[in-house]
């Protein structure tokens, strides 16, 4: 029986793992240099264990927060958009308001702007959806 060119090494399964979205541990486990006729069995052993799956969820974790943008980040780009759009030409008046007006929209919505607005009236309470147009 031939063995593997490389050794299977957890790093190389933990690495292949994550870079198949963590879906697939029975490539990641063939990719580490694992048996294709045990890499199941291989690959849910590996994923027990508590360095997989600390590497793993450390990795999840440190990708979340470089590629989710917060509120903030959010909020500062919308409002480099409104500036950008709204520039006006002397011939073209606001060069693209339609973009001006979807980025103050969704400004106003994570700003809670357009949140449903409880009205009290005779003890009865109605939700009352207003938008708000240009408001900050």
């Amino acid at each position: 029986m031939a063995k593997p060119a490389t050794k299977p090494s957890i790093d190389k399964f933990i690495k292949s793992y994550i870079l198949t979205g963590c879906t697939n541990g029975k490539q990641a486990a063939i990719d580490a240099g694992y048996s294709e006729k045990t890499a199941d069995q291989q690959a849910s052993r590996l994923l027990k264990s508590v360095k997989v799956l600390t590497a793993v969820k450390e990795h999840q974790e440190k990708t979340n927060s470089e590629f989710t943008y917060s509120k903030d980040k959010k909020l500062k780009i919308l409002e480099d958009v409104m500036t950008a759009c709204k520039v006006k030409d002397a011939e073209k008046g606001v060069i693209n308001a339609t973009a001006v007006i979807a980025a103050v929209k969704e400004h106003n919505m994570m700003m809670g702007h357009n949140a449903p607005t409880e009205i009290v009236t005779n003890n009865n309470i109605q939700k009352v959806q207003i938008e708000v147009i240009g408001a900050s």
